[in-house]
């Protein structure tokens, strides 16, 4: 075992700077024995920076269905035919509902998702600016959203109503984007989650992984995000969807998904890092183990399409471990 080679990374990840390329890719070669003795090096990474405090983020899928985008993950694109739902954006109250069921389960966060390019439409734009005032009022929640590509007068109008925090997946990694994504491009990406900075919005920007990448284009991923200065990273792990570009590929080996979030430890030792999507497809009886890895938020409740575990099985899986889910804004 490499253990001299894995201290190195972890004593250079607990000075908080985040490790190099080199220490990166040799993440990439450990094999199990090598990455359960480095799960132990990014438990204390994680608990240096983070102590133990679970965050738990909720969404509601406000609008859902007929994107015009290609992304070749997503069942909600008009270019497949899948079996998800259609419909258009929620009334405020109807995403009240949603942040409060979401607040009662243990949710500290709780994300406004609408598909399509962008929210462009104004009375689609003062429903989003009403139901984030309530929000505000009524709830403890911090409030997000995942709009798309939003320009900087709206978002401003979006955090003046109480938006603290704008959700921007950039998807995957730039030398790979062409192959899941057409209709728009990586550097239209990166403006959206410019233009968030811009208005002083916190931005949570992450990805999917398992989507026919290379582990090296994680590596990539993970450092052009760490240059952005983001503040929290989703991990999404692909849940292949039948009738999209990518329903034939398999769920990323389980422990491939470990090494991908240890990764993200190390290259981002002070972010937070949330756990998303094929969480228990991928993980299945390993989902203690995400902890271990260096993740230390977890996206409850049901996802965009698909549903999730009982939230009380998190809260359950959380405080056996003996950490903490926090259930308050921080």
């Amino acid at each position: 075992m490499r253990k001299d080679k894995i201290d190195s990374i972890i004593s250079t990840a607990l000075s908080g700077e985040g490790i190099g390329r080199e220490q990166a890719l040799l993440v990439g070669t450990l094999d199990r024995e090598e990455l359960e003795y480095l799960f132990e090096g990014t438990t204390k990474i994680r608990e240096t920076f983070k102590d133990k405090d679970v965050k738990i983020c909720s969404i509601v899928n406000a609008k859902s269905g007929k994107c015009p985008e290609d992304c070749g993950f997503c069942a909600q694109s008009s270019k497949f035919e899948t079996d998800s739902p259609e419909y258009g954006l929620m009334d405020p109250q109807q995403i009240l509902k949603a942040a409060k069921e979401a607040e009662a389960f243990g949710s500290n966060e709780f994300s406004i998702v609408a598909s399509g390019t962008a929210i462009e439409d104004r009375k689609e734009l003062d429903t989003l600016i009403e139901a984030i005032k309530l929000i505000k009022a009524e709830t403890k929640l911090e409030t997000c959203c995942s709009l798309g590509l939003m320009n900087v007068a709206d978002l401003k109008e979006l955090k003046e109503a109480g938006l603290d925090r704008l959700h921007h997946n950039l998807e995957t990694a730039q030398s790979h984007f062409e192959k899941i994504v057409s209709t728009h491009t990586y550097e239209q990406e990166v403006t959206a989650v410019r233009n968030a900075q811009e208005v002083g919005l916190q931005v949570c920007v992450g990805g999917i992984f398992g989507m026919g990448e290379t582990y090296d284009q994680r590596v990539e991923m993970a450092f052009d995000i760490r240059d952005l200065k983001t503040q929290s990273f989703p991990i999404n792990f692909l849940k292949p969807v039948e009738g999209t570009d990518l329903e034939d590929l398999d769920y990323i080996d389980t422990y491939e998904a470990l090494r991908t979030i240890a990764l993200l430890r190390l290259v981002l030792p002070k972010m937070d890092l949330f756990v998303c999507g094929g969480r228990e497809e991928v993980l299945q009886n390993d989902q203690e183990k995400l902890f271990a890895a260096g993740a230390n938020g977890i996206l409850g409740g049901n996802y965009l399409t698909t549903k999730g575990q009982d939230p009380s099985r998190d809260i359950e899986m959380i405080e056996g471990l003996g950490l903490k889910p926090v259930y308050e804004s921080v």
